[in-house]
């Protein structure tokens, strides 16, 4: 009589069950950290904080800080009950900047109207960018 070996299956159910879960938990951790460089790198935010969590006091400094950087002179920044923000600019011009978009995109948004203003000579009264599209208003 000729004896056997009996093949033995390496992979049980409990095994391959284990695979299995450290496969997605593997795909998993790989999404998330791609998901973490896609909001840092292309939405231009740090972390996962959203716009409009960042605190008041937060978004008003960071706005003062962008128009210092872009060397536009204003008087007054103040924020409104809708969460926009309210800059009074020194010639009695007021921007309204949406908290839900980027704040430096709208700012130098703002200083290539201001001049492109300049140079046509007109006075810009009121400068929205709540909106897709800013809505500017002259006096």
């Amino acid at each position: 009589m000729l004896l056997r070996k009996r093949r033995i299956n390496k992979y049980s159910p409990k095994k391959g069950f284990k695979i299995l879960l450290i496969t997605i938990l593997f795909i998993g951790l790989i999404t998330t950290f791609f998901s973490y460089l896609y909001i840092n790198f292309y939405i231009n935010t740090y972390g996962f904080i959203s716009p409009l969590s960042q605190t008041k006091e937060s978004l008003l400094a960071r706005v003062e800080e962008e128009l210092e950087k872009q060397n536009i002179s204003f008087g007054k920044v103040t924020s409104n009950s809708d969460g926009s923000l309210t800059v009074k600019l020194r010639d009695d011009s007021e921007i309204i900047f949406s908290s839900k978009k980027n704040v430096s995109s709208q700012i130098t948004s703002l200083q290539l109207m201001l001049s492109r203003l300049t140079i046509e000579g007109k006075k810009l009264k009121s400068l929205d960018f709540r909106f897709d599209n800013p809505v500017v208003s002259f006096k």
